[in-house]
């Protein structure tokens, strides 16, 4: 790659490791998306057994879970992918075969943790 800040598609990596993270990240987006689209549709009297799948809780968890795999996509791109979003510290191997989408490392995720059940128990 040059020294130029600029990211030129041609010099994204399209195999080896690079490829197959984001063929893992697109094709998981890929159901995300589909998951969504059938969440969307309009269900029939016949069907409200299954109306669960159209709650808004669980259409709110697949759009953040479609946030978290563009940005990892996007981190992919720009060469940070596998680096904390928070400290830029290594995430971790293990970590990203669990999630490949994690953007913060243990401790920077443990941390976001404790203030959110702060927040929570303080409502």
């Amino acid at each position: 790659m040059n020294t130029n800040p600029k990211i030129h598609l041609v010099e994204i990596p399209i195999g080896g490791n690079g490829g197959l993270l984001w063929n893992r990240l697109h094709e998981e987006r890929e159901g995300v998306c589909e998951a969504m689209l059938r969440g969307s549709q309009s269900i029939s009297g016949a069907d409200l057994k299954s109306s669960y799948p159209n709650s808004p809780r669980r259409q709110a968890l697949l759009q953040e879970r479609l946030r978290e795999l563009d940005d990892a996509l996007d981190r992919l791109m720009s060469g940070s992918y596998g680096h904390c979003s928070k400290c830029g510290g290594w995430i971790g191997d293990a970590v990203l075969e669990f999630n490949a989408a994690e953007a913060l490392c243990l401790g920077c995720s443990e941390v976001q943790h404790r203030h959110v059940r702060g927040k929570q128990s303080a409502a």
